[in-house]
């Protein structure tokens, strides 16, 4: 099977497989399918038993499903059981259908999450972060999949503004390349809500090695964290995922984007001041002048 298929998931694998089955695989599959959750934590005795069939022919259809062994089975069907609650349970779908209940359910997520990104900002952590990013030569933004990769585009839009030197990349090859000619007058601001990406952590580790502080925006303890200078730590506030609500964990990561911002242009000063100044100047030549107006923001 190519890299580019989608698998389907074992439940959908076996409701196709149903159709052709023998009687003793026909029962279990059928015991399986009436309640995954209960084959999730139960022995292979205890299913056979439930099926009324012998333990060698649930191995055998374990196999004809793609899996080595029970072991494999129940490790995979547990993995597909939590994306299928996240996007097939009907529960979820009808709870969240109706557009008050959405509108009201990610103001919840969101004020919560930025009350709990405030909570566990670390002040030391956020305050050397600031005076590395201020002080470097240039910064490189790095970060990939969804939110990550579109904030680490907002840190460039956020800091070219006040005067910094500042790219954004979520490409992980040229993430490698620009880590590997980076230099110590030079930061790593890298954004990731697991910590988990191997392109983020090894562009790190290169950039490192050629003696560049990175600062993360991520989980505390995760694994890019461990190979950060500085840490601004973030949580993955997924307590409750549903198919069509995005993750609150970025509303945490813009939280701590605009702190950085906000506070750089304290520390740049007059520098910053004058940068914001002729951008205002310039966005008034296109429509007037507001008192309110944003400098694209």
């Amino acid at each position: 099977m190519s890299a580019r298929e989608i698998r389907p998931d074992l439940l959908e694998r076996l409701q196709i497989a149903s159709e052709t089955l023998a009687n003793a695989e026909l029962e279990v599959a059928r015991t399986i399918l009436a309640d995954p959750d209960w084959v999730s934590r139960s022995s292979i005795k205890a299913l056979a038993a439930k099926a009324g069939v012998s333990e060698p022919t649930v191995i055998r259809l374990a196999r004809k499903l793609g899996c080595s062994g029970y072991s494999d089975f129940k490790l995979r069907l547990a993995e597909d059981l939590v994306v299928t609650r996240m996007f097939l349970s009907p529960d979820a779908l009808v709870r969240n259908s109706q557009p008050a209940s959405i509108a009201e359910r990610m103001y919840e997520a969101a004020t919560r999450t930025m009350t709990e990104a405030m909570a566990m900002l670390n002040e030391k952590a956020f305050e050397n972060a600031v005076k590395l990013l201020s002080k470097a030569r240039r910064v490189q933004c790095f970060g990939v999949g969804g939110s990550s990769a579109i904030m680490a585009q907002e840190a460039e839009n956020r800091l070219f503004r006040l005067g910094v030197a500042v790219q954004a990349c979520a490409d992980p090859y040229k993430s490698r390349m620009i880590a590997a000619i980076m230099a110590p007058e030079d930061v790593l601001l890298c954004f990731s809500a697991t910590g988990k990406p191997v392109s983020v952590i090894d562009s790190a580790e290169i950039a490192r090695a050629n003696g560049v502080k990175v600062i993360a925006v991520t989980p505390a303890g995760s694994a890019l964290s461990e190979v950060a200078d500085v840490t601004l730590a973030v949580s993955v506030f997924n307590d409750e995922v549903y198919f069509n609500l995005p993750s609150p964990t970025r509303y945490a990561q813009l939280y701590l984007l605009d702190c950085l911002a906000a506070a750089m242009a304290v520390e740049l000063g007059p520098h910053s001041f004058q940068n914001l100044k002729n951008i205002r100047r310039t966005l008034s030549g296109l429509h007037g002048t507001m008192k309110f107006q944003p400098i694209g923001d």
